[in-house]
């Protein structure tokens, strides 16, 4: 009797061409464009996906969307897992490349046989009676591209974040930040050139207060709430396997505030977001600027890549 296998479309990202760089730990199964994720269970494979309602007997990629299916244990069905799969790829983007889409990724279920041997799968059998035009027909038929190096550093990560709720959550929280703002590297010279880079815009600076306040959230969930009293927070650092005197930061074309120790940063960011980020009235200024934003989205980045290193280290 044979048992039915199950697969799941990954909407939202397109199959990079060429992928999979020697130096880093993923196990290669028929052909380099299959990914083994053994720790999580995931098996990943190219495939291409066609609009056309019947599918031409000479195949040639041209023309068709290079995009992912993923197996969980050989072909079970598990939605809630392959739901959870879907978020950490998206929030490995973001952690990893500050990459984000503002559509939630969705993992849809499939059964194995609609896959034809030459990789080809409908549209029509990916999104059922929805129709062009539905909301699921955009998720499955959009999808951002990333070069195949960014995409080994995800396939790198994403176990870690699967198997820890603390990193998924921080994940989470940071991806949220860098969506409502974010300034990229090449803006900053002409952000650090002007009088004042606090936002003219009431709507801009309510949404850096809120993404401040994410990357704050970010940080706790991974070492908790920060003690007001600097010999504790210290120790807690500490026991995060944080150094609190090991000084980082943005100092890209003199952006303030520049390099600082590690405990320095997070207890000046605590005091802005007790402030003003945490806070609908308050009685001072709302100051937080764009570079202010940058070099504490920069902390609580560092903060989950290097949580997610550690662990990375201590079970290899």
């Amino acid at each position: 009797m044979n048992t039915r296998k199950w697969v799941y479309f990954l909407t939202g990202l397109m199959y990079p061409i060429k992928s999979i760089s020697s130096e880093i730990e993923l196990t290669l199964a028929e052909s380099i464009e299959d990914i083994n994720l053994p720790r999580i269970g995931i098996k990943l494979k190219r495939i291409f996906l066609t609009e056309e309602t019947r599918i031409r007997k000479v195949h040639e990629s041209f023309g068709y969307d290079n995009r992912f299916i993923f197996y969980i244990k050989n072909g079970i069905k598990d939605d809630n897992f392959a739901q959870k799969f879907a978020d950490g790829v998206m929030c490995s983007l973001a952690v990893a490349y500050n990459v984000v889409k503002e559509e939630v990724p969705t993992a849809i279920c499939i059964s194995e046989d609609k896959i034809k041997k030459n990789r080809i799968i409908k549209l029509q059998d990916v999104i059922g009676n929805n129709g062009v035009g539905s909301e699921l027909y955009f998720r499955a038929t959009q999808g951002i591209g990333v070069p195949s190096q960014v995409l080994d550093f995800v396939w790198q990560i994403i176990p870690v974040m699967i198997q820890s709720s603390s990193i998924m959550d921080a994940a989470n929280f940071y991806r949220e930040s860098i969506m409502q703002a974010w300034v990229p590297d090449d803006d900053v010279f002409e952000i650090v050139c002007q009088d004042s880079d606090i936002p003219f815009s009431q709507t801009q600076r309510a949404k850096i207060e809120t993404a401040y306040q994410n990357a704050f959230k970010a940080i706790e969930a991974i070492i908790g709430e920060p003690p007001k009293d600097k010999k504790k927070i210290r120790t807690k650092l500490n026991n995060a396997g944080l150094d609190p005197d090991e000084e980082i930061g943005y100092s890209l074309y003199g952006m303030k505030p520049g390099r600082e120790k590690f405990i320095k940063k997070l207890m000046d960011m605590q005091k802005t977001r007790d402030k003003m980020a945490a806070h609908g009235k308050t009685t001072i200024p709302r100051t937080i600027d764009y570079c202010e934003l940058k070099d504490k989205q920069a902390l609580a980045q560092y903060v989950i890549l290097r949580h997610i290193d550690m662990i990375n280290k201590s079970q290899s």
